[in-house]
């Protein structure tokens, strides 16, 4: 020995909480009650309290689910197609709505508590390839299946609960693929994340950021055979490319989920209060009213947002940061309890049961990942949490963004499988 540390080949190997995995039907035992007891929770308050009114964002998933349904295709109209929505969610909606022969909001409410329910199994089976321990997993899954955060967000036709649920099914691919790489994994796995990014094209940074673990130092490294990463960018591909070549058959431009980008650029100019400088709403509503083109008016937003880069590369992002981490409460807003940005007594009991521990456990898992101290497979966990935390700091910072990945966070909980 030259006295040097060797970093042996990680495995992903209990050697601390020694857990035998639990048999395939007691899995499934525990898979179908937490099913039935996440359904129910939901259904209960769904049918509990009247259903907020349906506007903005929720309006147009509503009726592009509408028109799905009716054979009329992704469309507000009925006749010209759409491109500005995802369409994952609008689309399994809508088909929600065709087999149902109900396009009610109740009908929606049970769509989503179905959506829930199916996470939080989700959910279950990736806390199990974190850790086989059947009550580990359980109770965990458990405090997801009835978390307010989670369940009230039923009430609200919008896109969390189903990017939730692709989103862990996702990362519990990706993980599996990370303890035991093989071909058929990696297809799985890059499947998984392009139907993912059909519902949130943010979620397409996820088979690169796997790609790119080869590159980290060697206790952190995940190494993958060239055949797989080339499966995993195939299948990633796959599922996207019919959708981007609907929209380039359609618009005659390249958009591979959504056109947001102007939406999202508008929005940001349009909330910008800067200190002496015109307010951002005001800019934004000059812009629009010119009836320019869209590359004009995209390039005078950018103007607006190259002229303030403190504002918008520090500032809004910190703000972001911290918005991404607090506790979603569209359903008291909607309800008139609270306001927008009020932090009253209710919000720090939401944030002290249900976020500040887990962030607490998120620091603590980072630490232990960069000390070597973890798995590979945590560790990708880990990286995968801070990475979509940043983009939505660079992007947009709503509360309600972060709860597509609450079930990583949760997972920081789970004791170390070493």
């Amino acid at each position: 020995m030259n006295g040097r540390p060797t970093f042996l080949p990680r495995t992903d190997a209990p050697c601390g909480v020694r857990q035998g995995r639990p048999s395939s039907r007691r899995i499934l035992s525990a898979a179908a009650v937490l099913f039935l007891l996440s359904l129910a929770a939901c259904l209960l308050f769904a049918f509990a309290y009247p259903l907020p009114e349906v506007k903005n964002d929720a309006a147009e998933y509503l009726v592009l689910a509408r028109n799905v349904a009716a054979g009329a295709g992704f469309s507000y109209d009925g006749a010209t197609p759409a491109m500005y929505r995802p369409p994952l969610f609008s689309g399994l909606l809508g088909a929600w709505f065709s087999a149902t022969g109900n396009s009610s909001l109740l009908s929606a409410a049970v769509f989503q508590s179905v959506a829930h329910a199916l996470g939080v199994v989700a959910a279950f089976l990736l806390f199990l390839e974190i850790l086989p321990s059947l009550r580990w997993a359980a109770g965990a899954a458990l405090f997801l299946a009835v978390n307010p955060l989670l369940v009230t967000r039923v009430a609200v036709v919008l896109q969390e609960p189903t990017l939730l649920l692709f989103t862990t099914v996702a990362t519990a691919a990706s993980v599996r693929l990370v303890k035991a790489p093989a071909t058929g994994r990696a297809a799985l796995a890059g499947l998984a994340w392009g139907v993912c990014t059909l519902g949130k094209v943010v979620c397409g940074f996820a088979p690169f950021l796997l790609l790119s673990m080869r590159m980290l130092p060697d206790r952190l490294r995940w190494s993958w055979r060239g055949k797989d990463g080339a499966i995993l960018l195939l299948c990633f591909a796959a599922a996207i490319v019919p959708w981007t070549a609907r929209n380039y058959l359609h618009f005659h431009r390249f958009i591979p989920v959504g056109g947001q980008g102007e939406g999202l650029l508008e929005w940001s100019v349009s909330h910008a209060t800067i200190p002496g400088e015109q307010p951002g709403e005001a800019y934004t509503a000059e812009v629009y009213g010119k009836g320019l083109p869209e590359a004009e008016r995209k390039a005078l937003l950018w103007k607006y947002v190259f002229d303030h880069p403190r504002y918008f590369l520090v500032d809004r992002v910190l703000r972001n940061a911290v918005r991404f981490a607090a506790p979603a409460r569209d359903w008291w807003i909607l309800r008139g309890i609270v306001r927008p940005g009020e932090h009253r007594t209710g919000f720090w009991i939401l944030a002290a049961l249900f976020h500040m521990p887990l962030y607490l456990f998120l620091l603590y898992r980072t630490w232990q990942w960069g000390t070597g101290a973890l798995t590979v497979s945590v560790g990708f966990l880990v990286l995968l949490y801070w990475v979509y935390w940043m983009e939505h700091a660079l992007l947009w910072g709503d509360p309600r963004y972060g709860l597509a990945v609450y079930p990583l966070l949760v997972s920081m909980v789970l004791p170390r499988e070493t």
